[in-house]
């Protein structure tokens, strides 16, 4: 007997869990292919950073979506996403302030959480702090992480409990199409008939993609962070998270003492094949991550590796992911190149893609975002 589905879900991180569980709560039937375990990919190594400000406004729109359905998990799905808000900064040169400034007056306009903080405003909470080279900060006091890993779970629990099937270890190799149009997904263990296909499978995107002739420019790239502890004091209040492009790197706390910091530094990244890349990160560049911290919070001057988080991100050319409609074949949708952000946007784009499903539509902020920016 074949198999059939209103629509098929490939990958089974943050975003296509979240997919899977909007579709399924809008009463399609679903299939959810993950080729190893739900969140095994990017997402289970995630950091889990929420926060709302970027340069691009309709990101900041939709990071503040995805920050609002963090904070409220309990209230729409299953389980628990492990929300823990810690508040974040974001450090801005002198070069960078007047922009800065102007872009959060636009987005507390929108009704986005971001402040802007002074250096004595910020050295008057963070006695630790060196601002040099610093204009100021955007400060979100919402801000936070989750545990990604239990956020993918939760969508994937929830799917199935409103009807999906969760296929854990069943990896899909190719896309079925007929005159242009999406008919079904090849498995190692047989065929899915399906009209709709949604490609989330995030650095395997573009392989599957040019099963059917679609082909996408995403590229893994080799990230890693992290975990320094510190000698913690009891009335040492802890960091929030913080991010400066300029000093390249960020960092979030996690249990008392504990910071989780990564790199922005393009030099400390590099290609690499997804399915075959060196797993750990070594003590010397642990603690390099760390003395770079530490040149802005000098707590973390003593700080030791404890551990280590090595990943992949999907990668498109401009930095921003692709979410919609491909045009060039009927019923396919993509939700990958996420390009590091995309557990933020989990929940907004699971929502948005339903919608497309549904009304063949999505809210205007996704413009940008489409497959056509990348075509002839």
């Amino acid at each position: 007997m074949r198999e059939t589905a209103d629509v098929v879900v490939i990958g089974g991180g943050s975003t296509g869990s979240s997919v899977a569980w909007h579709l399924a709560r809008a009463g399609l039937t679903v299939r959810l292919l993950e080729r190893k375990a739900i969140a095994s990919g990017s997402s289970g190594d995630s950091p889990g950073i929420v926060r709302q400000y970027y340069a691009n406004q309709a990101l900041a729109r939709l990071a503040a979506r995805g920050l609002q359905a963090y904070r409220q998990w309990a209230e729409m799905f299953d389980g628990d996403c492990g929300y823990r808000r810690t508040g974040f900064l974001t450090g801005v040169t002198h070069d960078d302030w007047e922009n800065t400034c102007r872009q959060v007056h636009q987005q507390k306009s929108d009704g986005i959480g971001v402040e802007l903080y002074s250096p004595t405003h910020m050295r008057a909470w963070i006695t630790d702090f060196e601002f040099d080279g610093l204009a100021g900060a955007v400060y979100e006091q919402d801000a936070g992480y989750c545990d990604a890993r239990a956020t993918a779970r939760s969508f994937a629990q929830g799917a199935q409990r409103l009807g999906a099937v969760i296929d854990e270890r069943r990896a899909a190799h190719r896309i079925h199409t007929i005159n242009g149009r999406v008919t079904g997904v090849e498995t190692d263990s047989g065929r899915i008939d399906a009209a709709i296909v949604v490609n989330a499978a995030g650095p395997w995107a573009a392989y599957l993609a040019a099963t059917c002739d679609a082909n996408l420019p995403i590229s893994a790239s080799r990230q890693s962070v992290a975990i320094c502890r510190v000698k913690a004091q009891a009335e040492e209040a802890p960091l929030p998270g913080y991010s400066e492009r300029g000093r390249g790197f960020y960092l979030r706390p996690d249990t008392l003492g504990v910071y989780v910091v990564g790199s922005l530094a393009p030099d400390d990244s590099g290609s690499v094949n997804p399915d075959a890349f060196r797993s750990q990160m070594d003590d010397d560049a642990s603690r390099r991550y760390c003395e770079r911290a530490a040149q802005r919070f000098s707590r973390l001057s003593d700080a030791s590796p404890v551990g280590s988080r090595v990943s992949f991100f999907d990668d498109t050319p401009d930095g921003n992911p692709i979410v919609g409609v491909d045009p060039r074949v009927d019923g396919l949708i993509v939700a990958a190149g996420l390009s590091g952000h995309g557990f933020k946007f989990a929940p907004v784009f699971g929502h948005e893609i339903a919608a497309l499903v549904d009304a063949g539509k999505m809210h205007a902020d996704l413009d940008q975002f489409k497959v056509s920016r990348f075509l002839d």
